[in-house]
């Protein structure tokens, strides 16, 4: 059975024992935090995702930043405790508090039983709005994050897939760039991105509107705009990238192609639902395999031994050229429109996915079915095209040392 047709069959069989559907409920703060609250009394627990927006708006943010400005946050005080009373108080309170990065902004996931709710809330609050953190812990984290990037030689295929990164929040910093940053660069930062008005909660668990209404005014209400420290101008630009392969040595690995594509700047949220089922589920192009990292689109080739690094590169561009002017039928949208349906009908069983949605809801990047019944096979196909332009591919070869042979147009990553 066909991916696309199986997954439309399991969820259709048990779509009838999702749990109704939970709507979202808005309110905003005097401050300009938006929070959207999902009310589902079904288990004691409560999660939360706070989103902080990294946009034209925020100004560029050159390489290695935003992570290395997250690991000083988390190593940090925060509130009225030090940062190993605030790791001990989260632990012993059975509360997880994760951190995560991704090309459009700043995230912190949160989850706790809903009896713990108050103290939950107000630790995210303190972690965002009340950080205590010197120079040291710069320092500290500086040299920290350097080393991690040095561990990625244990690992060339995180490596290549780092040096093909399109987006600069995402990209590997160099020493240079890890270096060039300075206290008064991150103290204007978290002023610059820690903005009531650049944020989004989601709330999700059990909790009334009231009761969330009074918890999120308790712990985010005090957050307001701060005035940021003067700082450096930004760097100039980044120069266009070298034209050519990207090449990764690895002894003893099977020669692997891997191609990276950015999103359209006007990629629709439907088109790209559909090709992400499409592309992901299509066994005629196996052996290359599809994966959605973040906002980008990854393909990836490995061939036999004796094939060089050049001819898994070639055959890798050459199957993606031919599925972008072949492009998909009338039938394969049908299907995958049907896909989605299904898939979408047992969200209620997974609150990871549910805010998810409130969140691309609240940022106005959520899926319309209207839209998605609307969408026509051309523009379907016309989207794919724009997403595997080969002016926009990022491509590199991971193979054995001796297959790595210097060409014209090659840039060696070491």
């Amino acid at each position: 059975m066909r991916p696309l047709a199986a997954l439309a069959v399991l969820a259709l069989t048990v779509q009838g024992q999702a749990q109704s559907q939970i709507r979202p409920q808005a309110f905003s703060l005097p401050n300009g935090l938006r929070v959207v609250l999902l009310e589902d009394h079904e288990r004691p627990l409560v999660r939360a995702r706070l989103h902080l927006l990294l946009d034209r708006e925020t100004g560029p943010i050159r390489p290695g930043f935003a992570p290395l400005a997250l690991r000083v946050l988390g190593r940090s005080g925060a509130g009225s405790f030090s940062a190993d009373d605030f790791d001990q108080l989260l632990a012993g309170s059975g509360i997880e508090l994760t951190p995560a990065l991704r090309a459009d902004g700043l995230t912190w996931n949160l989850l706790a039983r809903s009896r713990d709710q108050d103290l939950a809330l107000g630790l995210l609050a303190d972690r965002v709005m009340r950080p205590i953190f010197d120079a040291s812990i710069l320092e500290a984290q500086r040299l920290a994050c350097w080393r991690e990037l040095e561990r990625l030689e244990a690992s060339p295929q995180a490596k290549l897939r780092l040096a093909l990164e399109p987006d600069r929040i995402l990209q590997a910093p160099t020493l240079e760039s890890l270096t060039a940053i300075t206290y008064q660069d991150l103290l204007a930062f978290f002023a610059r991105v820690f903005r009531p008005d650049h944020a989004v909660l989601v709330l999700h668990g059990d909790l009334g509107q009231e009761q969330a209404k009074r918890l999120v005014l308790l712990s985010f209400g005090t957050w307001t705009v701060q005035s940021a420290p003067p700082s450096p101008p930004p760097p100039a630009p980044a120069p266009p990238s070298v034209a050519g392969r990207i090449q990764v040595p690895a002894v003893g690995v099977l020669p692997q192609a891997l191609a990276v594509a950015a999103p359209p700047l006007d990629l629709g949220v439907e088109a790209k639902a559909l090709l992400a089922l499409l592309l992901l589920g299509d066994p005629s192009m196996f052996p290359v395999q599809f994966r959605m990292e973040g906002l980008d689109l990854v393909a990836t080739l490995e061939a036999e031994p004796s094939v060089s690094a050049s001819a898994v590169e070639t055959a890798l561009l050459n199957r993606l050229q031919a599925l972008r002017q072949r492009g998909f039928t009338e039938a394969d949208l049908r299907r995958a429109r049907t896909a989605w349906s299904a898939s979408r009908s047992l969200s209620a069983l997974h609150p990871e996915t549910m805010v998810d949605e409130a969140l691309a809801e609240a940022r106005e990047h959520a899926v319309s079915p209207a839209r998605m019944e609307a969408l026509t096979v051309e523009a379907l196909n016309d989207t794919l095209r724009r997403w595997l332009d080969p002016v926009h591919l990022k491509t590199g070869v991971l193979a054995d040392p001796g297959a790595l042979k210097p060409a014209a147009k090659s840039l060696s990553v070491n």
